[in-house]
């Protein structure tokens, strides 16, 4: 193929000294590079032994003429031959050549750098800001010697025919064209003249005018008759000498000058100056269908293909300095490389009609595969074309001319050098004044810089501030580092070292000493992400990289869509950080629909869209400003795979957040379920998306901050053939500086870990760490090989500890470059998506190193999955919900009780409510309520007690509704025995049994619940004296309990005793034990309970109870603790009552005496 005769992908070549010589002219074996212009004229650099990249003959060519480091990033070589440029890293063996002749030339360029075009944006280079303006300062994009070389390079074009002029018709353009040319010629004479120190009549006559204008326009004029060249020749000398007189004669034209308006004028001639053009067979423009976006697509062989048949190319893609990258449909014919278009007719002249499709900052990454390259939108727009390398190294070179100039965009294409600073951490040729104000910004002792210099091409300058003893002002110093072939060498010392983070290594061990100065290198300062510099070109009203987050997004007052209330409905979903979460439907109204149709309640015309609603906890409205800010950012930014937010209701206290629902549900619990279907390949395209999404956010200057797998949302599956996966980062929820530690510590894997600390500031590379993690998540199936306590995750991060990482070895060192815990050290997303491309074209193995996953702890209930149905009942501190836990997201989920504190409890009460959980998890028994796990939030402050849900709920629901039998009634009393029997084993008191507090699973079965007030009775002791306040059951306890606040086994036997009275008169509330006494309120209801008990009154035998039953209740309310039975002893009896009962189980003649008055509960 055609790419593949010009370019060859080999290994990272090192700079080499090798023999070359200057000629007049190139021939003979070897590779030669024409100059242009050097000091001494026209030269010819001859290279006729060993192997030496495109890189390395550009510097030497460089050299030759004077261009320094900075202005190198402009020129390339060229094949006029072929019409190819060559790629950076491109390897020439010299000896393999029979005489190829290459041209060092000016290939990145930009219009208007002179600033002379009125209606054009002026092109310089960014500089330090002096002042207070507003105004960027800048620097002149060329310097001299730059400068004389374009202008030989353009006089070369424009003589011999090269440059595209623009179409000419009629006479008066025909003639305007031609006194352009002369005007050319003029200035290339006057420059000649001042050049020399003669006069410009006196070089126009030792030089023709003639050898100053296009080839073709020189034939045109000798095919004219005698006396039309005699007419030509008088009105360029009268003009020569009119110029002269007027102007340089009087000094009014420098060389810089006349340069200047040469190039204009030659630009004005040929819009198309320092332009590119490629021709392609076939291109489209495509919806997205593979889940990378829509993309371009092209192509180019040298043989016709079926398609075309003729083989003619019919689209062309054009790259412009300026404007960036452009493309267009051409006629079958229209293309002809040689074909003059002064010659084309005008309807042929009307297919300028150029698409837009990106400039540079907005490319996120380039891939080649073949022939074919991939250039990618931050918006996921493609284009692929098959003029491969060519093409791709113009795009690289100007992107870093413009975005980013230590970032390359493709491995096949980069620069040796660049790839050499990216490794060793080098900056480019930046100027002082940038290497002073970054270590200033820095202001951290023992920083450094390490860049190339911006004069010689072989020494690199290492950078550090020393602070003084009076600490005020530091000494700025630089030593200089020489490069000798591969080796690296400071200045001063002998020692000699195969890399520069090598030398600089051993340099941290030591003190560097310059008079009495001393230095000590500890941390480096790496470049940055579109780190503004005398590198970057700023082409006004182009470059989005000058421009501040501010100008692009309004983020100094809230902006986002408000929605009526009346127009959403909802369902729970699950909770997220201090937010429920809701899947709902928001009406939209047609446009056809009027007020008065709304007026009339007609909703003929009323549609619904999908939406998942997030509310913020009330208990939480000091964040709201958060919550909003987060709302409005999401707003603003629009990027195919984030997910869209449609605006903001406020319902009375309720902030809610509307944004788009996505069907399929969180990536990790997608990956849970499928894990048997997806393929490393659709884990890639997935990370991709990821990666384009945090690249479009990075470029915006924005951070997500909440980076992982359940935040990521699986729009399409992409598990059928001929589909591919497609997913959208949801948005990040509450920021983090609005997060407790314990949040933040929560978060541990995926937040990183300079973002645990309170006030941390959050830059991008947050995000490129939570990627990282991330990434291992995907490719573990939705897990992470880490399950630690809180305590534990501190010190994972303390120790700089790392995660099990996959078995292939070039994935496992990327996910470790996002990994490391140097923030400054990690990759941009750019860098990221180019390097994460080429992995995937190798299609490693990505399982993890660790054998296998730690297992889930299933008492671990995660908060997302809780999706509620409804509440259960409360208290005076705690209440009790029904919900589904569903991390399947499918509809198998199981329900289960969750117990909680409510809001407004007290901080107080929390380790009573830590003891309760701590209690009910040591207990298991058939009779006693199944404790499940717990669910933690904000950071542990708040835990949600996770039970077995039974749905008949406690006995004091279900008696009044189900008439049961003594039988059954005393089949649930003993099986309260038996449970209270078990807790007492343990050594615990209940202090509120109670048919409340008894949970009916079915008909045969009844368990014991709440143990907010149960207490642990050492051994050795026999009773817990009570000294809490609080409001207690006090209708349920022994007298010993109310007299003496005496708790003990015993007093759970009395409690029983008033259950089982409950459980005998079916729960009836008229018959309760608070409904016995009246209106008596506060500390009276305590003092006369404890007068009736005293006098020895009991509660009434119940109807129907038998006798033997009731004398065991009057035997558990015996006035001496020491006298009641045990729940062992009960529930014997109660089995062999209930077994063996007597012929006539009524009581009817056994008379009860009812307690005069009514007893009252107090609740806790």
């Amino acid at each position: 193929h055609f790419s593949q005769t010009y370019v060859t992908i080999g290994k990272k070549s090192r700079l080499q000294f090798l023999s070359h010589t200057f000629t007049g002219q190139c021939e003979g074996p070897g590779v030669h590079v024409f100059l242009f212009w050097t000091k001494e004229g026209e030269r010819c650099l001859s290279y006729k032994e060993g192997e030496v990249t495109a890189e390395d003959l550009t510097i030497f060519a460089a050299k030759a003429v004077g261009i320094t480091p900075v202005c190198h990033a402009l020129f390339a070589l060229y094949d006029p031959a072929s019409s190819c440029w060559y790629s950076p890293n491109h390897k020439f063996n010299a000896e393999d050549q029979s005489g190829l002749l290459l041209h060092f030339r000016m290939r990145f360029y930009f219009r208007n750098w002179h600033g002379l075009g009125e209606k054009e944006p002026v092109v310089t280079r960014h500089a330090l800001r002096t002042g207070t303006g507003a105004e960027p300062v800048t620097s002149p994009l060329l310097e001299m010697t730059s400068l004389e070389y374009l202008f030989a390079q353009a006089k070369y074009d424009f003589v011999n025919d090269l440059t595209c002029l623009d179409a000419v018709r009629g006479e008066e353009e025909i003639s305007r064209f031609k006194n352009e040319c002369l005007g050319l010629a003029v200035l290339h004479l006057s420059y000649t003249a001042l050049q020399s120190g003669s006069s410009l009549q006196d070089v126009a006559k030792q030089t023709s005018f003639l050898h100053c204008i296009p080839q073709s326009f020189s034939r045109h004029i000798a095919r004219n008759n005698v006396l039309t060249r005699f007419r030509i020749r008088r009105v360029f000398t009268n003009f020569v000498k009119t110029f002269q007189q007027h102007t340089v004669g009087m000094g009014k034209l420098g060389s810089q000058e006349v340069v200047y308006k040469y190039i204009s004028t030659l630009e004005r001639l040929a819009p198309n100056f320092g332009v590119e053009t490629f021709p392609v067979f076939n291109l489209d423009l495509r919806a997205d269908g593979d889940g990378s976006g829509s993309y371009l697509n092209a192509s180019r062989t040298q043989a016709p293909s079926e398609e075309t048949g003729n083989g003619q190319p019919t689209y062309e893609i054009r790259v412009s300095g300026s404007a960036g990258i452009w493309w267009r449909k051409t006629s079958g014919n229209d293309y002809n490389p040689s074909q003059n278009r002064e010659a084309q007719p005008p309807d042929e002249q009307e297919m300028d009609n150029w698409s837009t499709f990106c400039d540079f900052p907005e490319i996120s990454h380039i891939a080649i595969q073949g022939i074919n390259v991939c250039i990618s939108r931050q918006d996921n727009m493609s284009m692929v074309n098959s003029l491969a390398r060519s093409l791709v190294s113009m795009l690289d070179g100007y992107f870093r001319l413009t975005t980013d100039a230590h970032h390359y965009l493709c491995h096949e294409v980069a620069p040796p050098r660049v790839v050499l600073s990216g490794t060793n951490d080098l900056h480019g040729p930046i100027l002082d004044e940038f290497v002073l104000q970054k270590l200033k910004k820095e202001a951290e002792e023992g920083a450094f810089i390490v860049r190339w210099s911006v004069l010689d091409y072989h020494r690199i300058i290492l950078a550090s501030l020393s602070r003084t003893k009076d600490g005020e002002n530091p000494t700025y110093k630089q030593f200089r580092i020489t490069q000798k072939g591969s080796t690296f060498k400071l200045e001063g010392w002998d020692q000699e070292f195969s890399s520069i983070k090598e030398l600089t290594s051993s340099l941290k061990t030591f003190v560097l000493k310059s008079g009495e100065d001393s230095f000590t290198l500890k941390k480096c300062c790496l470049p940055r992400l579109g780190e503004l510099s005398n590198l970057l070109v700023m082409r006004k009203g182009a470059n989005s990289s000058i421009k501040t987050v501010s100008e692009a997004l309004n983020l100094s007052q809230l902006r986002f869509h408000q929605i009526k209330d009346k127009e959403i409905t909802k369902q729970h979903l699950g909770r997220g950080t201090r937010t429920n979460i809701y899947s709902g439907w928001l009406k939209v109204h047609s446009s056809l629909e009027d007020e008065d149709d709304e007026s009339n309640n007609n909703h003929r015309n009323v549609k619904g869209i999908r939406v998942v609603l997030k509310i913020l906890d009330q208990s939480h409205k000091d964040i709201a400003l958060a919550f909003f800010e987060t709302a409005s950012l999401m707003n603003q930014v629009s990027h195919c795979h984030l997910v869209f937010v449609h605006g903001v209701s406020v319902k009375g206290s309720e902030n809610i957040m509307v944004e788009e629902f996505v069907e399929f549900g969180p990536l990790d619990v997608f990956l849970h379920r499928e894990k048997a279907h997806v393929t490393p390949q659709w884990k890639f395209t997935v990370a991709k998306q990821l990666a384009s999404a945090l690249c479009y956010l990075e470029t915006k200057r924005l951070v997500h901050g909440n980076v992982c797998g359940k935040n990521i949302l699986v729009v399409r599956k992409g598990l059928e053939e001929g589909t591919s996966p497609f997913v959208k980062l949801s948005d990040p929820g509450i920021s983090l500086s609005a997060l407790s530690r314990g949040e933040r510590v929560e978060r541990i894997p995926w937040i990183a870990p300079e973002c645990i600390a309170d006030g941390a500031r959050v830059g991008s590379a947050a995000d490129q760490w939570s990627f990282g993690a991330t990434l291992l998540e995907i490719c573990n199936n939705g897990d992470l090989p880490i399950t630690l306590l809180r305590l534990q995750k501190e010190r994972f991060y303390e120790t700089q500890s790392r995660l099990a990482v996959p078995s292939s070895q070039e994935l496992a060192s990327f996910i470790s470059m996002c990994l490391t815990y140097d923030p400054a050290a990690r990759p941009s997303f750019r860098t990221i998506l180019r390097e994460l491309t080429e992995i995937q074209i190798k299609n490693p193995d990505i399982s993890s190193e660790c054998e296998s996953l730690p297992d889930r702890d299933p008492s671990l209930f995660y908060k997302r999955y809780l999706k509620k149905i409804r509440d259960l009942g409360e208290g005076h501190f705690g209440k009790v919900m029904l919900y589904v836990y569903d991390p399947g997201n499918d509809g198998t989920g199981e329900y289960v009780a969750v117990k909680a504190l409510k809001q407004e409890s007290g901080s107080n009460l929390h380790d009573s409510w830590m003891k309760e959980i701590e209690i009910l998890k040591s207990l298991y028994h058939n009779n006693i309520v199944k404790y499940k796990g717990c669910c933690t939030e904000l950071g542990g402050q708040v835990v949600q007690l996770i039970m077995e849900y039974l749905p008949l709920g406690s006995l004091r629901e279900y008696l009044p509704k189900h008439r049961l039998g003594i039988a059954q009634s005393l089949l649930f009393a003993q099986q309260i025995c038996m449970g209270m029997d078990y807790l007492h084993s343990k050594r615990y008191i209940h202090r509120d049994l109670a048919a409340r507090n008894v949970l009916v699973e079915n008909e045969g079965v009844v368990k014991i619940g709440d143990f907010g007030l149960t207490k642990y009775i050492p051994e050795g002791e026999i009773y817990y004296r009570v000294r809490e306040d609080g409001d207690s059951p006090v209708f349920w306890y022994a007298i010993e309990c109310l007299k003496e606040s005496k708790f003990s086994f015993a007093s759970d036997v009395w409690s029983f005793a008033v259950t089982l009275y409950e459980i005998l008169t079916h729960c009836n509330h008229r018959q309760s034990p608070p409904s016995m006494m009246g209106l008596v309120h506060g500390q009276m209801t305590v003092v006369k309970l404890i007068t009736l008990l005293e006098r020895n009154e009991r509660l009434p035998c119940p109807r129907d109870c038998p006798r033997e039953v009731y004398l065991l209740m009057e035997q558990c309310w015996d006035f001496n603790p020491g006298q009641r039975p045990s729940f062992n002893s009960l529930a014997e009896s109660l089995k062999d009552i209930r077994v063996y009962p007597i012929c006539d189980l009524t009581v009817a003649y056994f008379t009860c005496h009812l307690i005069t008055g009514q007893n009252v509960l107090i609740n806790i």
